[in-house]
């Protein structure tokens, strides 16, 4: 069984003025809750880093938004940071209207943060979204998979992590998948162009983002055959495609630099034998898929055909 413990719920705010909000809220959405993260919960501001800081790992910020490698971990040794237990999913392109919906998923550990996530957002309301600082007002959250009420007038309650799905529909033929938010994937240490994508591509990138996450935020490495996945992958052939290429700038509040995001969105079909790779799959519309999760994307959901 390909599964972590995640949470998924949404998150629904009324804006005074949405026409003045991005039509893309990657990063400002991003970079408007980790500030209000920070505040509400670093209690060693003098620290350039939370690199080296004793409570990194016991802190929402640091635990959610830096993320640095914990020391003890044999993995990614030659890397400071890993990647963050989070993912946003908001609506693309925006149509600037009332409410603002968004998706976000907490996977494993940082569920025991979520108390802290719901009072950033609220912060995040009070201070603005955007060059304009639009005003937000948390109205409610609400578990995906149930509906229930996590967050309303005041009131927090903790998610419940999504249980394992049983009984998986049976493998169609051909599967859809549709990007939602832009999909940024790599494979030979390129980004991955529409015209390139391919299915084992889809399925690397996959399996490398969950066998980060279990093993960094769930405490546990992932127990399947990586190999014999891949190769099975490589045997699925790609049917039609509507897809486009989308790029943003963004700056970083650190440094000071713009970078860019850019990747697809759209749809593409792929067909053969998809019985072995429903299970990641469907983790995935969770979990979401590439680089830049934690701005919101590689957000996508499937149909078949």
């Amino acid at each position: 069984m390909i599964w972590i413990p995640i949470s998924t719920f949404y998150i629904y705010f009324g804006a005074e003025g949405p026409d003045k909000l991005p039509r893309g809220l990657f990063s400002a959405l991003r970079g408007a809750f980790g500030r209000a993260l920070k505040r509400l919960s670093c209690v060693a501001r003098r620290r350039k880093s939370c690199l080296g800081c004793p409570l990194a790992q016991g802190c929402a910020y640091g635990y959610l938004f830096e993320t640095p490698r914990p020391p003890e971990a044999d993995r990614l040794r030659k890397y400071p940071f890993v990647g963050h237990p989070f993912a946003f999913a908001p609506p693309f392109p925006y149509e600037k209207k009332n409410p603002l919906r968004l998706r976000m998923t907490l996977v494993g550990q940082a569920l025991r943060f979520f108390p802290h996530v719901v009072l950033a957002l609220e912060a995040l309301g009070h201070a603005g979204l955007g060059r304009n600082r639009v005003p937000l007002r948390l109205l409610s959250v609400k578990e995906e998979l149930t509906g229930r009420d996590l967050y309303r007038e005041g009131e927090i309650q903790n998610p419940e992590p999504i249980p394992a799905p049983e009984n998986l529909p049976l493998a169609p033929e051909t599967l859809t998948l549709h990007f939602l938010t832009p999909t940024a994937l790599r494979f030979s240490r390129r980004l991955v162009r529409p015209e390139a994508l391919e299915f084992h591509i889809l399925v690397r990138n996959l399996l490398r983002r969950a066998s980060m996450l279990s093993y960094f935020h769930v405490g546990r490495p992932l127990e399947i055959d990586f190999k014999g996945l891949i190769t099975q992958a490589e045997k699925i052939s790609r049917g039609g495609q509507d897809l486009r290429w989308v790029r943003f700038k963004r700056r970083s509040a650190r440094t000071g630099e713009v970078h860019p995001l850019e990747g697809f969105t759209g749809r593409v079909s792929f067909r053969g034998p998809l019985r072995p790779f429903l299970e990641l799959l469907w983790l995935g519309t969770y979990i979401q898929v590439g680089r830049h999760t934690s701005f919101g994307f590689g957000h996508f959901k499937a149909s078949a055909d």
